[in-house]
């Protein structure tokens, strides 16, 4: 009997000793796994998780881009290419925000009009328009600018909600405010502010009008005939062709201006020449009247 708890005494210490094993190497397990999971957070890895939402990364204004193009035209029927640009302007709900046509080009007694045109064409309208507009004359030159003014703009936005806040907080004092001194001071700040306020609200107008409507300097010469339009690409056979049709033009013009001129001067000549001839016939006198008297 006493055999028998003596086993039954060192089986149950037995136990108790395994169980105390068994613990710790599952403490010691968990402490292991919450130690990876802090080194995780330390690094910033988290685990992932279906209910973690992502983050949207906010979509980047439009530059505030001014665009000016400026083009020059010739063209031998103003009132044509007056009109066709006009119906451009109407078909792109575009405008004209300044003209000027003058007949200040005179040439073998014709008067050649020469106009200017500022047209306003919606930004995303502008490469169509410029693209028909190459259709109503000559194109000679053409040229783009354009200036970013996001930085002055952005600048001018801060400026203003600089403003606004510094107007609360004179609205505020306002209310509060018992002496008359004190409110009339205020009043004078309130009023520079909204001032300054309005001043920044009308240069940010102005910017998204330059920045929505693109800006087409136009201009327009009437002339006699068309200069040929060569490029690095025109064949020799162009060139040849070009210069001698210059040529001939240069020819008849010449011959057509000296007849022209000579129609102006022929009274002149008609003049000259009787005084010419009288001064002639009178010498001549003169000169026989001496021999005579010899």
């Amino acid at each position: 009997m006493g055999r028998i708890n003596r086993f039954l005494l060192l089986a149950l210490g037995l136990l108790l000793v395994l169980y105390s094993l068994g613990g710790c190497a599952t403490n010691k397990a968990i402490t292991k796994d919450e130690m990876a999971v802090e080194s995780r957070e330390a690094a910033g890895v988290m685990p992932a998780s279906g209910t973690d939402s992502i983050s949207e990364e906010s979509s980047l204004e439009p530059e505030k881009v001014i665009t000016n193009i400026y083009l020059s035209f010739e063209t031998t029927d103003f009132d044509k290419t007056n009109q066709e640009l006009n119906k451009l302007i109407a078909k792109y709900d575009s405008y004209i925000e300044n003209s000027n046509i003058s007949y200040n080009r005179h040439y073998n007694n014709k008067s050649y009009r020469h106009a200017n045109f500022v047209i306003r064409v919606p930004k995303d309208k502008v490469e169509g328009f410029k693209s028909e507009l190459k259709g109503i004359g000559n194109l000679i030159s053409e040229s783009t600018n354009k200036e970013d003014v996001t930085k002055e703009y952005r600048d001018t936005e801060s400026r203003l909600n600089v403003l606004t806040i510094k107007e609360e907080r004179i609205l505020a004092l306002l209310e509060k405010a018992e002496r008359i001194e004190d409110i009339i001071e205020l009043e004078n700040q309130l009023n520079e502010v909204i001032y300054e306020k309005e001043k920044l609200k009308s240069s940010l107008m102005d910017i998204d009008d330059k920045v929505e409507f693109s800006t087409i300097h136009m201009d327009i010469r009437e002339v006699e005939r068309l200069r040929n339009a060569e490029t690095i690409e025109s064949t020799f056979t162009s060139k040849v062709k070009n210069a001698i049709s210059d040529s001939f033009y240069g020819f008849t013009k010449s011959i057509e201006n000296f007849i022209i001129w000579f129609i102006y001067a022929l009274p002149y000549i008609i003049v000259i020449g009787i005084v010419g001839y009288g001064i002639y016939r009178v010498a001549k006198y003169i000169i026989i009247r001496r021999k005579d008297k010899s």
